[in-house]
């Protein structure tokens, strides 16, 4: 049965007290760091505003890259291990379904624990800010497609995407050139390949819409050359490896000077982009390589593509009169010696579109109380020296830290994430020596609804039953409440 409290407030203890907030990558690395190097008992408590932990790993990782999902079983180990007070003496708690900053107020956190990492990540977007951007019917950003088909409980219902009609999507644009427009080409195009996704969790509801889409062509625009592509060569790889199901790539020449390239520059990523764009877009019987003649393409031929559209600059979206998209309007750029973009804006073009997402990476977003506790946020991220929170007057704030992105912006994939973690930790452990305990480390959570691991454990373990049903790991829920009314009634 779901409870509404602890009896009525976490209880005091006479070990020093940490607050995590947030359970994504950065927030279970911290907890895990501090648990397994403290060499005195701490009370760890793990603080989620969904009902389930875990953050961008289950909710922003592409459903058919579960490998990179194997962070969540270290988490859990860690979890399993200090949920009860082992020989150390320390102790861990995950409370799920509380919003820290209106729930439960930061300042209360302050006040009662020795130590509070902020590790909430970017629940934002950036912006290009340009007309039409936030009126046009057909505008998306990433983070909003992604959250949804990863089934994340504030989008897997989502008004704006499920009430799109994507039966009539033929072209779509993507802004941005990294892992994440990637995966969005890859998923738009290949949706109706059973192969790739029939064996995923990917919220059904949004690959039922999605798979009304007759898309025909994918355009991944980006306002620098080809040497500033963000992307890595094993995303690349599987863009280049869907001509096998009939999806083509292309690069136009103007954009590439490959054999320069090769020959100017010794890195061996670069040099391995080049060779893939040279063996791929060779006919299949023509390319030298063994690495590129693994899946013939289809007899019919490749009839729908991805292209990598590069020195464009959008200034535009333009819309009927209904509203609804129906091109962007680019410019082309120039790069300069010192590798600045520079626009020539009288030239411009229309791409014809019937959706566009803006791929410009997520926004950090500062908590309510920030002002009035006088806590710096500088750059999409919260102002910090190596983790230390600082003031708007670049002050320490003792007692206050930050972890990943919200502590650097939204860069970095898990490993640099764990990495950024352990450093903070580390941080957290050498100046909680010189804290004494708190008299009074209780938080109270009365008047809340929220979920412990042990209720994790349970919606764990039936989104695996569900899935088991259907051949696939997981079918997730969909929504709070669906998780809330299928704890009440185990």
């Amino acid at each position: 049965m779901l409870r509404t409290s602890f009896g009525s407030r976490l209880l005091s203890t006479s070990r020093k007290s940490v607050s995590v907030v947030g359970s994504g990558p950065s927030g279970f690395y911290t907890v895990c760091r501090l648990l397994a190097k403290s060499k005195e008992s701490l009370d760890v408590t793990l603080w989620e505003k969904l009902p389930v932990p875990f953050g961008l790993s289950r909710y922003g990782v592409a459903p058919d890259h579960p490998e990179v999902k194997n962070c969540e079983d270290t988490f859990t180990r860690c979890a399993e291990e200090f949920q009860t007070e082992n020989a150390a003496g320390h102790k861990f708690r995950f409370i799920g379904n509380v919003d820290i900053g209106k729930d439960i107020k930061l300042k209360q956190l302050l006040d009662c624990q020795n130590a509070v990492i902020l590790s909430y990540g970017c629940g934002g977007d950036h912006k290009l800010n340009i007309p039409g951007e936030d009126t046009t019917n057909g505008v998306f950003t990433s983070r909003e497609v992604v959250s949804w088909y990863n089934g994340h409980p504030s989008f897997a219902g989502n008004e704006k995407l499920n009430n799109f009609d994507w039966s009539r999507v033929k072209r779509v644009g993507i802004i941005g050139n990294g892992n994440v427009a990637l995966d969005l080409a890859r998923i738009l195009l290949s949706n109706q390949v059973s192969e790739i996704w029939a064996q995923t969790d990917i919220n059904p509801l949004a690959l039922e819409k999605l798979r009304t889409a007759p898309i025909e062509e994918v355009k991944l625009i980006a306002r620098r050359d080809f040497l500033h592509s963000k992307f890595t060569n094993k995303e690349f790889r599987e863009l280049w490896e869907l001509e096998r199901f009939g999806i083509r790539g292309v690069i136009r020449p103007e954009f590439l000077n490959l054999h320069k390239l090769g020959e100017a520059s010794s890195d061996r990523v670069l040099k391995r982009r080049i060779e893939m764009i040279t063996e791929y877009m060779l006919p299949f019987d023509q390319r030298t390589k063994k690495n590129y003649k693994k899946h013939r393409p289809p007899e019919h031929g490749l009839n729908r593509q991805w292209e990598m559209d590069y020195l464009k600059t959008p200034i535009k979206v333009n819309c009927n009169a209904a509203g609804k998209l129906n091109s962007l309007t680019v410019c082309d750029n120039k790069m300069t010696v010192d590798n600045r973009v520079e626009l020539l804006s009288n030239q411009t073009q229309d791409y014809e579109l019937d959706v566009l997402i803006t791929s410009l990476g997520y926004g950090s977003n500062p908590l309510d109380e920030f002002k009035s506790l006088d806590i710096g946020f500088v750059r999409n991220h919260v102002a910090n020296s190596r983790g230390a929170v600082l003031n708007t007057e670049n002050e320490v704030i003792p007692g206050l830290y930050a972890a990943g992105w919200i502590r650097k912006g939204s860069s970095g994939v898990i490993a640099s994430t764990m990495a950024d973690a352990f450093e903070v930790a580390d941080t957290v452990l050498q100046e909680l020596s010189t804290f004494q305990p708190r008299k009074n480390s209780a938080i109270d959570v009365a008047h809340h609804t929220f979920t412990t691991w042990n209720d994790w454990l349970k919606l764990d373990a039936e989104e695996r039953r569900r899935g088991r049903e259907q051949g696939k790991p997981r079918e997730k829920f969909l929504s709070a409440d669906e998780m809330l009314e299928f704890l009440n009634k185990k």
